[in-house]
């Protein structure tokens, strides 16, 4: 059982985020082709309950005799006959039990493509957050560099600024610019991914939220028994079960019962008794396996199969446990990202503003405020990730454990 609470006093101004990013996932369930596959799968598997539990073909025969053998009552001339292999008691129902309960694994196939389906469009989802978000705080920026090389030109003439004060400026500014139009080509990529990860129109118009709320990211509780993969696991024992059982009958007598019925040509010259009476023959078998050790072998490979299932079980598990110990430990990081972000960010601007107020009386140190702006971006853009980061993180979480 995991239990993890995280107390934050960060707000972005949240969008309905998460209504836009369900009906992202309500269009790539409903359109994605392996989960189609997966489902048809199913209920193929589900058809194939109805194949078995049913009689083996009537076997029927037609016997003409070459030289007519000669009996007291007449010759025989040809003999026809019918027979059936019955089914042992509950034969049907075992056999149906099995094809079913194999039948259900498949269903697990479907909630397992599903929840990956799910991860990968909120983790494609908020990386083209991430990039918008990143292209909005580079512009931003640029019209401030703008400002302060307005202001540098303006100092220039009465000697409160030098030119290397206005091109160091000039420097940073065009590199923003850089940036935002490397970003504007990434977020196209970006773009077209998501809707393919989709399968709708490469070129479908994307409305990704402005701004992403960590306020009270609550995952308590959580725990991985409820994990399609574990399930899966677990429902293959059942299928050994009933494997089983059906060994169990095999091993049982096989009856066949059937009936000849053989013409007879009666005496024209002679009039014995019951003369050219036709014979019909009912007739019953019965197979023993006395020499058959192929049952022997089969209990001793669902043994084996049984202790697998056991081996894999506790596998994934403890496969599961690390991979949500480790979602945790990333989600608790990145909020405390987000937060050292924030209060650096605070700080920054609060000596930019002490700089910018000293300008109204004094000379501004250009070069001081220029570092103190590309730290302050340094911070923004690291919150973003951060923030990018949590909501990776928690879809995470929300694949182990959903």
């Amino acid at each position: 059982m995991k239990k993890i609470i995280v107390t934050i006093t960060f707000l972005v101004g949240f969008t309905t985020y998460s209504q836009s990013i369900e009906e992202y996932l309500a269009i790539a369930i409903k359109n994605n082709s392996n989960l189609k596959v997966k489902t048809a799968d199913y209920e193929l598997a589900k058809e194939k309950v109805n194949e078995v539990g049913t009689y083996e073909n009537t076997n029927l025969s037609l016997d003409v005799f070459a030289l007519t053998p000669e009996t007291r009552v007449g010759s025989q001339l040809f003999r026809v006959g019918a027979s059936q292999k019955l089914p042992w008691f509950g034969e049907f129902n075992a056999q149906k039990n099995a094809v079913k309960t194999l039948a259900e694994i498949k269903q697990y196939d479907i909630a397992l493509t599903e929840i990956d389906l799910e991860f990968q469009v909120k983790k494609a989802y908020y990386e083209i957050y991430r990039e918008l978000a990143i292209t909005e705080i580079l512009k931003d920026n640029k019209l401030i560099l703008k400002t302060y090389e307005n202001m540098a030109l303006a100092a220039l003439s009465n000697n409160r600024a030098t030119m290397s004060d206005v091109l160091r400026i000039r420097v940073q500014k065009n590199e923003l610019h850089s940036k935002v139009f490397q970003n504007i080509n990434s977020i196209n990529v970006l773009n077209k991914n998501f809707n393919k990860l989709l399968q709708q129109d490469q070129n479908t118009f994307l409305n990704v939220v402005d701004s992403l709320n960590v306020l009270d990211i609550l995952i308590g509780n959580k725990t991985i028994n409820q994990h399609p993969s574990l399930e899966k696991i677990s429902e293959m024992q059942s299928v050994y079960k009933a494997r089983e059982k059906l060994i169990d009958i095999d091993k049982k007598p096989k009856i066949t019962v059937g009936l000849d019925y053989i013409l007879v040509d009666g005496y024209s010259n002679l009039n014995p008794s019951q003369n050219g009476k036709d014979i019909l023959m009912p007739k019953i078998s019965v197979g023993i396996p006395i020499f058959n050790k192929k049952h022997k072998s089969q209990y001793k490979q669902l043994k084996i199969q049984e202790e697998q299932i056991a081996n894999a079980l506790e596998n994934k598990k403890n496969a599961l446990d690390i991979a949500l110990d480790s979602a945790i430990l990333e989600l608790d990081n990145a909020i405390l990202s987000v937060v050292a972000a924030q209060k650096n960010k605070t700080e920054i601007q609060r000596a930019i503003n002490v700089d910018l107020k000293a300008y109204e009386t004094g000379i501004l140190d250009y070069d001081k405020i220029l570092r103190l702006q590309l730290q302050k971006i340094r911070f923004q853009l690291m919150e973003i990730e951060a923030i990018k980061k949590a909501f990776v993180a928690k879809s995470k979480v929300e694949y182990l454990t959903n």
